[in-house]
């Protein structure tokens, strides 16, 4: 690291320290401007601040050492994603924003009758997704850092010290700790506001360095013969590492690839955290599909390849790492020059710093908009609540940076986590577009989940060489998704409630979900038509992902493919312009 390199890093924690210190005053007016930016935000800052949270500093450090393991293939892993976040542009952001709810769990008191079971809800969501789940994630955002601080830094694990219930504190905590200071000050002065501006900044730059890595490292890789002939030299490297598809059969890829992409993407689809916390902060529901489909392509296209190219490329420069998620600072350390090294670290540390502040501002705006002002300090002030959350915010950077000093992995961590996400994901779909979806149907499907999902965790375990994760999910998703559905029709027998003909009269929700309730109260839907967005949402699928497969096999000089992609992807395209305008138009409500 040279002089230089640090200042561009120092430059950036200072821009961000700034930016927060410009909204301050206007972020502390009340929590609706300190949690969802007063509603302000047009679709290409809220879609860029979407990119950049999803950018975090553990995701390419995730993908080049899955890629290393498993092969490219295993990017299916996120890749099916893609299928959720555009079912969302279509069927879900524009009713999310015309909800006007401050955070995702206020919805239940906008959908279900009030009384013990929904506060149960409400509480026990807040606790799980807020603090449970957002604390898990922003733990494997801490590890990762480390990670990078560790290679790029070059310092040693020696620990330097021993505190009371945390341990041994090594050097790279002693940064991350001021790191984690630094997303503090920022993110409790400015809330949303400076969230999503700094985010801009930090998609800037990851952007920059990712692209730039890896085009060096692709001219370095064609001196050697190009990308597929330089890996297939590395002893001991499997000859499908660079397949986009697993070999199919009757084995445990092909059962994980076929799960992914029927039900791994399922907790996606209704929107779900900071994804609903910035379509909430749109200002229209155009606004919202548009944000949402910004974030489909940025994510899933744009930035796939440099992450994959680069852990490919690890394979031929680091061929025995022993941790494969050392692979990606590595590279960085090896490729990259003064100057743009210190671009990609400031991007790094801004990926990082950007998830951690989104996480700290959603996880806070469930525990005082859901938790701490309707049931323990009703009637106070908005500077009182702004107050509430910035300890909140406190609270969970805090309890995240010990629980990262106990982990080791990443990928075991998003794989624990995609097992539990979906199985709890039917009535949070269901509830949108049925009106006998009721509190005990989530209640059920939360519960079911959670304990059914850790129990396969011991009664399905890996085995050497064998990968049981897609069985794990499947499964939890059927029982936990058959359990809703039986208690759904055991407590939705009287017909629909007076909460939900109000929903739905508020909402104007089409589809037959709807039916009993649209002919009780006599209103017609507002949003375009289901068929018309499954035309639309089915085209937009076939158009990025005929983008996102063209452009690797390019890189891997299979012409045929690459040429049947493209045909495909000029024909879902001309779809997408015919349809997707009008659509996305017919989504706005009156």
């Amino acid at each position: 690291m040279s002089l230089v390199d640090w200042l561009i890093i120092c430059l950036y924690a200072a821009s961000a320290i700034g930016i927060g210190a410009f909204f301050a005053k206007r972020a502390s007016n009340s929590t609706a401007d300190f949690f969802v930016a007063g509603r302000s935000l047009p679709w290409w800052v809220a879609g860029t601040s979407m990119v950049a949270t999803t950018f975090s500093s553990d995701t390419p450090l995730f993908v080049a050492g899955a890629v290393r393991e498993q092969g490219v293939h295993a990017n299916w892993f996120w890749w099916s994603g893609l299928i959720g976040v555009l079912i969302s542009v279509f069927f879900f952001s524009g009713l999310w924003r015309r909800s006007r709810a401050v955070s995702e769990i206020e919805l239940i008191s906008q959908r279900y009758d009030g009384g013990g079971a929904n506060d149960a809800l409400r509480i026990s969501k807040s606790l799980f997704d807020g603090v449970f789940i957002n604390c898990i994630v922003m733990a494997s955002v801490i590890l990762a850092m480390s990670k990078i601080i560790g290679v790029i830094l070059q310092l040693t694990p020696e620990p330097l010290f021993n505190l009371p219930l945390v341990g041994a504190v090594a050097s790279t905590d002693v940064v991350l700790l001021i790191l984690s200071l630094i997303v503090f000050i920022y993110s409790t002065l400015s809330g949303l506001y400076g969230v999503v501006y700094t985010d801009l900044i930090q998609f800037g730059l990851a952007i920059i360095g990712a692209v730039s890595l890896a085009a060096i490292v692709y001219i370095d890789l064609s001196a050697r013969g190009g990308v597929v002939e330089a890996i297939q030299h590395v002893p001991g490297v499997e000859s499908d590492v660079w397949h986009l598809l697993p070999e199919f059969g009757w084995n445990l890829d092909t059962l994980t690839f076929l799960t992914l992409v029927t039900v791994g993407w399922w907790y996606l689809a209704p929107g779900a955290g900071y994804f609903v916390q910035r379509v909430l902060a749109t200002r229209s529901e155009k606004d919202a599909a548009l944000a949402v489909y910004w974030y489909a392509f940025c994510h899933y296209v744009l930035r796939s390849w440099p992450w994959i190219l680069v852990g490919l490329a690890s394979l031929v420069y680091f061929p025995d790492l022993s941790d494969s998620e050392q692979a990606y600072p590595n590279m960085i350390n090896a490729f990259l020059p003064i100057g743009l090294k210190g671009v990609m670290i400031a991007s790094l540390l801004a990926a990082f710093m950007s998830t951690l502040d989104t996480h700290m501002n959603w996880g806070a705006s469930y525990l005082v908009n859901d938790v701490y002002q309707p049931y323990i300090a009703l009637g106070r002030s908005n500077r009182h609540y702004v107050r509430a959350a910035r300890l909140s915010m406190f609270t969970l950077i805090l309890l995240s940076t010990i629980i990262a000093m106990s982990l080791s992995g990443i990928l075991e961590i998003y794989q624990y986590l995609a097992v539990i996400l979906p199985g709890a994901a039917f009535p949070l779909i269901a509830r949108w577009y049925w009106w006998r979806i009721n509190v005990w149907s989530e209640i059920s499907a939360l519960i079911t989940a959670a304990l059914f999902g850790n129990i396969l965790l011991f009664a399905v375990p890996d085995q050497p060489d064998e990968d049981w994760f897609g069985v794990r999910m499947l499964l939890n998703v059927v029982v936990s998704t058959m359990v809703c559905l039986a208690v759904t029709l055991l407590t939705s027998r009287r017909g629909p409630t007076a909460k939900a003909m109000e929903f739905y009269s508020r909402l104007r929700i089409p589809g037959p979900g709807w039916e009993r309730v649209r002919q009780t109260t006599r209103l017609k839907a507002l949003s375009a038509n289901i068929e018309e967005c499954l035309i639309a949402c089915a085209a937009s699928i076939a158009f990025l992902l005929a983008l996102l497969f063209g452009v690797g096999y390019w890189l891997f000089e299979q012409w045929g493919a690459m040429l049947f992609c493209m045909v495909l992807a000029l024909v879902s395209g001309y779809i997408v312009h015919q349809r997707v305008p009008t659509v996305i138009g017919r989504l706005v409500g009156d």
